[in-house]
């Protein structure tokens, strides 16, 4: 199974469990004159939004099974997973709809 299908997956259960959520990529885009402009911080999870009703925030990091991150990249997604967890947020990194389910439950979802 591709990401991009698990991605769409979760994003379908996030929506059923009463959140509203948005895909963000972060990535570099050249302009017709040159020069790169980065869209997005280094490390930013791919979904974020927020749980309706109580307007807790979420980030999550999507992956696919066994798949590979290269080293400074993932360093950078779970810094910014900490810091989101760290500043109350529900935040997590999930590689399928069943462990996103687990882990929302953790956060009492």
């Amino acid at each position: 199974m591709k990401e991009s299908d698990i991605l769409k997956a979760i994003l379908d259960l996030l929506a059923v469990r009463g959140f509203r959520i948005e895909r963000r990529n972060v990535m570099g885009v050249v302009p017709i004159k040159g020069g790169a402009i980065r869209l997005g911080r280094k490390g930013m999870a791919d979904l974020t939004g927020w749980e309706i009703g109580t307007g807790r925030h979420i980030e999550v990091e999507v992956k696919r099974p066994g798949g590979r991150t290269a080293r400074s990249r993932a360093i950078a997604q779970k810094a910014w997973l900490h810091r989101a967890y760290e500043d109350g947020c529900i935040a997590f990194e999930t590689d399928s709809v069943l462990d996103c389910e687990k882990k929302l439950a953790d956060f009492g979802c």
